[in-house]
């Protein structure tokens, strides 16, 4: 994520539960909406779970920037 500095995501990996958790579901989002993305052709229920993951990737994403911005303002 471009808005993540290395240090601080270091730091919240360590630190922060729901940081750690976040980034963790949106990896493994990602990891799944790779090996859907790989096949030819998608039925109805994996292009639904095509949708579902990358919904929740955005609303990991969303969450992770608000505690980044957080943790900026902290210190």
């Amino acid at each position: 994520m471009d808005f993540l500095r290395p240090d601080l995501q270091e730091r919240l990996m360590k630190e922060h539960f729901e940081f750690r958790r976040l980034m963790e579901e949106h990896r493994a989002a990602d990891e799944k909406l790779v090996v859907l993305q790989r096949k030819n052709g998608l039925s109805a229920r994996e292009s639904l779970e095509e949708v579902d993951l990358k919904k929740t990737k955005l609303r990991a994403k969303e969450r992770i920037y608000q505690i980044v911005q957080e943790a900026d303002r902290s210190h």
